[in-house]
């Protein structure tokens, strides 16, 4: 990448998605890196979408696929739509998706969660899962699920928050958020407000592990 690059303060579209796909590898160390929290938590974002399974259901930022395992294997008579900026991470999602011989339930997109090329009042959900606070800017991403949502329509989100356990915290204040403002041009932000704002009502937030997890729910009304 080159040191240059890497300090760059502000990255293009095409750049983010460069670095998501020349990184695509690491995504699958990514349970192990965190001790397999992530994975712990995965069933409760989808428990909280309160899935029937005949719902047609967009994920996005779906990235390697871990989370849309579970989500096509709960759509039984439903069909899921993962959303992604990296051609890397979707090419690895998608042959866990064959794998489980699930791919005539889901589709992959190839696109920005800022701006999904997706009709409004489609889906009956709308799942994003350990993305929003990676992102430039969570909310055009929040304001993206509102547009495609069906009135009524269910979100559930979960993301990394910022601890308040001493260990966790110092983490945070010396590794997470430097390394998100040199790489991907963001940084701590309050992602909560962004789902008032959009027009969610009903919102429901979680945390687990002192806040270093965050999740949060609601409807489109």
């Amino acid at each position: 990448m080159g040191l240059r690059r890497l300090f760059k303060r502000e990255r293009t579209t095409k750049e983010i998605r460069d670095l998501y796909t020349r990184g695509a590898w690491l995504y699958e160390l990514d349970d192990a890196i965190t001790l397999f929290s992530k994975k712990l938590y995965r069933p409760l974002i989808l428990n909280r979408a309160k899935l029937r399974g005949d719902e047609t259901v967009v994920e996005v930022a779906s990235g390697t696929g871990e989370m849309s395992k579970l989500l096509a294997s709960k759509l039984k008579r439903g069909h899921l739509i993962c959303v992604d900026i990296s051609p890397g991470t979707l090419a690895i999602g998608r042959r866990k998706i064959k794998r489980l011989g699930l791919d005539h339930r889901v589709d992959f997109v190839l696109a920005a969660g800022e701006k999904l090329p997706l009709r409004s009042s489609l889906f009956d959900a709308a799942v994003c899962c350990y993305a929003l606070d990676t992102v430039r800017d969570a909310k055009p991403v929040i304001e993206e699920m509102f547009r495609v949502l069906k009135p009524g329509g269910r979100v559930s989100t979960g993301y990394k928050g910022w601890a308040r356990s001493l260990l966790l915290s110092i983490f945070d204040r010396l590794i997470w958020e430097p390394y998100l403002r040199l790489v991907w041009n963001c940084g701590a932000v309050e992602i909560e407000k962004f789902f008032r704002e959009a027009g969610f009502k009903g919102l429901v937030k979680e945390e687990r592990m002192n806040g270093y997890y965050v999740f949060i729910h609601g409807e489109k009304p």
